[in-house]
């Protein structure tokens, strides 16, 4: 499915072309899952079986989100190869970004087998009550400083969700990444940077040649493209891996009440209905 959708997109084949996006990250993800469960006997998509689907539905309203936030500062915009209503756009757009965050979370679960966990253990976090309430004062004046200096503040595009999402859901008692560092584990981390980095690089790839594509105009750093990418650009995958795992394990734990780093470290540990974790 992906190397006859990469050619397909690749290609000049009218709607075919049009409408590869789709079938080309289906095939990503079935890839990536299919590599992990051959090499290591497991994979995100047979560990959480049809729950895998939510993270569909999760990914669609994330990557809107990114949309309104570009409003402001218009780092991207999408080229396309003739007029569509904007049913047809909120549809189709729709549709591809559902693959976000399945896609980031197969390759994330990968990295995270490949990785040896004795190399991952360091100094637990201490997270304090004033650390987190200055956290969501920096991200709401992040968002303030995204829209009254769009230009100088852009790259806090993909830093101030984080700053929100992640003491909301240390607060609650959900899977956060604060949680997992507070237990002195890097191993989940490192794998999820890892991973959105490579997921990230493929993104770019199939894009170039494609039509649709999006096109970037960041300010500043808009040299050394790699791909439509500038180089400096791809430092801001790591950070979206962040926001990409931690609301995934918010939608998780609201539908399912199960926990995504626990599903990556394939140790259940107790859970209660209020929210804490039994140390």
């Amino acid at each position: 499915m992906t190397a006859l959708s990469w050619v397909i997109a690749w290609s000049e084949a009218g709607v075919f072309t049009e409408y590869s996006f789709l079938p080309l990250w289906l095939g990503y993800i079935l890839t990536i899952n299919g590599i992990s469960q051959t090499v290591y006997r497991t994979s995100l998509l047979s560990v959480m079986g049809w729950h895998f689907l939510v993270l569909f539905g999760a990914s669609i309203p994330m990557w809107w989100f990114f949309e309104s936030v570009n409003q402001l500062v218009q780092n991207w915009e999408y080229k396309l190869p003739h007029p569509i209503s904007e049913m047809h756009y909120v549809l189709q757009a729709s549709s591809n970004f559902a693959t976000v965050i399945p896609a980031v979370l197969s390759t994330a679960y990968l990295v995270y087998q490949i990785f040896p966990n004795r190399s991952f253990h360091g100094p637990r976090w201490k997270v304090r009550t004033q650390y987190l309430q200055m956290a969501v004062a920096v991200g709401f004046l992040s968002f303030l400083g995204l829209r009254v200096f769009p230009h100088e503040t852009f790259p806090l595009v993909w830093i101030a969700p984080i700053l929100f999402l992640e003491p909301l859901a240390y607060v609650s008692g959900l899977p956060s990444m604060l949680r997992v560092l507070s237990e002195g584990n890097y191993r989940l981390p490192c794998s999820v940077m890892s991973g959105t980095l490579f997921t990230g690089i493929w993104w770019e790839l199939w894009n170039y040649y494609s039509l649709p594509k999006w096109v970037y105009h960041i300010p500043y750093v808009g040299f050394w493209k790699v791909f439509e990418m500038p180089i400096l650009g791809y430092l801001g995958y790591p950070f979206f891996g962040f926001v990409v795992f931690t609301w995934g394990a918010i939608v998780l734990w609201v539908c399912f009440g199960q926990s995504l780093a626990d599903i990556f470290d394939a140790t259940p540990r107790p859970k209660h209905r209020s929210g804490e974790f039994a140390e």
